[in-house]
């Protein structure tokens, strides 16, 4: 028997879902999103099997893992990738690239170096001093993926920051065979000043960089892109080191009002459905129906044409949409309800309403396209996803510093807060702690 209501399925555009900005449909597509790459009970089992055996076998469990999971048998000994093997890797890498990789390292790193901490010095009347120190790990591990997410780009914004902060000690974990298929990879260990790199890829990477081996001593930070198995591993592990945020598919949103060319927005719509997981999510939200019917046309012509064309369709089918908003305020409120890892302002005035928008990094103008991010302006392209961008930032300088406090105390100092301490001490059932101060005065105070 049909029901009399109304199908929830939304409508449409093209292969993009029509929405229209604040309604209960609009938020139940930002809620769906959130979902994406969610973690699997069953990944959850397996990483957490393969942690604890490479936590109690160490490097013979690397080994067996390797011949299993890649194909490949290397004796212990061979798991560190020599010095000369990578230069031996890099120069097979094109020239070109190596010189636009080389351009991009340098503009990354001209970014990263104002991001660099100095702490402060507070100096008070009485002569104590309050500082804030700044320091870099002791040692970080990056993993990258081998196949198709070994991204020379993804190698030089995750270790470029580390370098710059003065992390001693960087750590690359990456497939047996991942430097041989993508020399270009290695040409980016090689410019970014990593010379420490082992060959061991997935879970057991992680677990590795965490827990330490015979062969592969422990860092204190791991970071870098994974498919779901290093997702589940880094999780397992958050603890016994730091590690970065789960990093869900790329996504992006394009603000635009009638002024904002066809094509541009759709070719950057596009752009990010054909990373290649068919969940990638992008949504243009515009002021105008006649700019959102052309783009819907151009991407539904354009997406044969794109990296992966099956996976891209799926991506615009299932997360693709275009949201009308009745003004430019609301689609602000759009854009930062859906906080995406990239978003796109292309109105008038595109400076001045990019600075109102929520997102891991904003492009604003015709002229901005996200690409120019990806590939190395400066700011990193490592972003939130999944509306994390409300309350995460790009990855930094500040992910590879750690900050402690100094605190010297002179004698009137110390007196001139004494009876605060003691009596807040006291209050909260602490009296060694109010003793503590006490006894530095004869235990008479408060």
């Amino acid at each position: 028997m049909k029901s009399g209501r109304k199908s929830q399925q939304p409508e449409k555009i093209g292969s993009l879902a029509l929405l229209r900005a604040g309604t209960p449909a609009f938020l139940r597509f930002v809620e769906r999103r959130a979902a994406r790459g969610a973690s699997s009970p069953s990944v959850d089992k397996a990483a957490a099997a393969i942690v604890a055996e490479v936590r109690a076998r160490g490097d013979a469990a690397l080994v067996r893992f390797g011949r299993r999971f890649d194909g490949v048998t290397l004796a212990p000994a061979k798991l560190k990738v020599r010095g000369s093997e990578l230069r031996a890797l890099a120069r097979r890498a094109d020239p070109l690239l190596v010189r636009s990789l080389r351009a991009m390292a340098g503009r990354i790193e001209e970014f990263h170096r104002r991001q660099k901490g100095k702490g402060f010095v507070v100096r008070l009347a009485d002569g104590s001093v309050l500082e804030e120190l700044v320091r870099p790990l002791d040692s970080a591990g990056l993993y990258v993926p081998g196949g198709a997410g070994a991204y020379p780009s993804s190698v030089l914004m995750n270790a470029i920051p580390a370098r710059v902060a003065g992390v001693a000690r960087l750590v690359v974990a990456t497939p047996p065979r991942a430097l041989e298929h993508n020399p270009a990879v290695a040409a980016a260990l090689e410019i970014a000043g990593v010379s420490e790199v082992y060959r061991i890829g997935g879970a057991q990477a992680i677990a590795a960089l965490a827990y330490g081996t015979a062969r592969v001593a422990a860092v204190d930070k791991i970071v870098g892109p994974g498919n779901a198995w290093v997702a589940a591993a880094k999780r397992l592990v958050r603890g016994r080191v730091e590690t970065d945020a789960d990093a869900g598919p790329s996504e992006v949103a394009i603000l635009a009002d009638e002024t904002a060319d066809a094509g541009d927005v759709a070719a950057d719509l596009l752009a990010q459905a054909e990373h290649g997981s068919g969940e990638e999510c992008v949504v243009l939200v515009t002021t105008s129906r006649e700019l959102a019917e052309e783009v819907a046309r151009l991407v539904d012509d354009g997406v044969a044409r794109v990296a992966n064309p099956e996976s891209a369709r799926r991506a615009l089918e299932r997360h693709g949409a275009v949201v009308l908003a009745r003004s430019l305020e609301d689609g602000i409120a759009a854009m930062n309800a859906l906080a995406a890892e990239h978003a796109e302002v292309i109105t008038r005035k595109p400076e001045v309403v990019a600075r109102q928008v929520i997102a891991g990094a904003v492009f604003a103008g015709p002229f901005a396209p996200v690409a120019v991010g990806d590939y190395g302006i400066g700011p990193n392209h490592v972003l939130p996803t999944g509306g994390a961008a409300r309350r995460s930032s790009p990855l930094s300088v500040r992910d590879f510093e750690r900050r402690q406090s100094l605190v010297v105390m002179s004698r009137e100092g110390l007196l001139r807060i004494a009876d605060d301490v003691v009596r807040v001490a006291a209050a909260e059932g602490f009296h060694g702690h109010a003793m503590s101060v006490m006894t530095r005065f004869g235990g008479d105070q408060g």
